[in-house]
């Protein structure tokens, strides 16, 4: 990518329900042995396909971004444990981060970009407790402000921003969920003291996908433009290799 491009947050997904191993046969095949024996060992036939199309489709936007082919990439643990993509031996700038939910599948990447990505079903079930213990004060607060009917999906929008910052960080789970907290609408971290960070540097963005997928994507500008977000929503048959 030149300097003098507008960097591009690039988020693709893609629904999955109803597929079966058949029909991800020949996305396997660009998977490299380590993901191809990790998708083996699931139980359940749903969670392999969910596994293999969200890592083929992690290689098709690595490609896209790269120029490389699909096959050419390896991963090690960068920074903070997050996984970096390899080719030909060399780190690649590119950043990416990947997430499925049941049905779906998604994956967001970006040169030279901190950014985490996460999706889940508006219809799921959710424990709407977990917020009163977990959460900063204020976003319980928020969720209890709203109709009965909307908590699950106020919930929901929390959620998947607190999944999208701690996935871009590499904390993970390992980070409290109640030393920072959204604004939702529209969507804006805060910190508490116990999170040395700069809030103006992240962004972050919620859209609805194919009707019933919430995505959630954050990411830490750099020293350069405003990146622009480009979400696109794909089909199977756009995955081919």
């Amino acid at each position: 990518m030149a300097d003098t491009q507008v960097p591009t947050v690039r988020v693709w997904a893609m629904p999955v329900g109803g597929l079966g191993e058949a029909d991800v046969a020949g996305w396997r095949a660009v998977l490299d042995d380590t993901e191809r024996a990790r998708a083996a060992r699931f139980a359940f036939e749903r969670n392999r396909v969910e596994y293999i199309a969200a890592h083929a489709l992690t290689r098709m936007l690595l490609s896209a971004e790269t120029g490389q082919e699909p096959t050419a990439f390896r991963y090690v643990a960068g920074d903070k444990g997050k996984p970096a993509a390899l080719c030909d031996g060399r780190r690649l700038a590119v950043h990416f981060n990947l997430s499925h939910t049941g049905g779906m599948v998604a994956v967001a990447a970006a040169h030279d970009l901190e950014l985490g990505l996460d999706v889940e079903a508006v219809d799921r079930k959710v424990e709407l407790a977990v917020a009163d213990r977990y959460f900063f004060g204020a976003e319980a607060d928020w969720l209890s402000t709203l109709e009965p009917a909307r908590r699950t999906d106020g919930f929901l929008r929390l959620w998947t921003l607190k999944e999208a910052y701690i996935k871009a960080t590499g904390r993970g789970l390992s980070q409290s969920l109640d030393e920072f907290w959204f604004e939702v609408e529209p969507p804006h971290i805060r910190f508490t003291s116990a999170i040395a960070d700069d809030e103006t540097g992240w962004r972050f963005h919620q859209q609805v996908l194919a009707e019933r997928f919430l995505v959630a994507v954050g990411w830490r500008n750099g020293d350069g433009p405003e990146p622009t977000l480009a979400v696109e929503t794909l089909q199977p048959v756009d995955l081919t290799f």
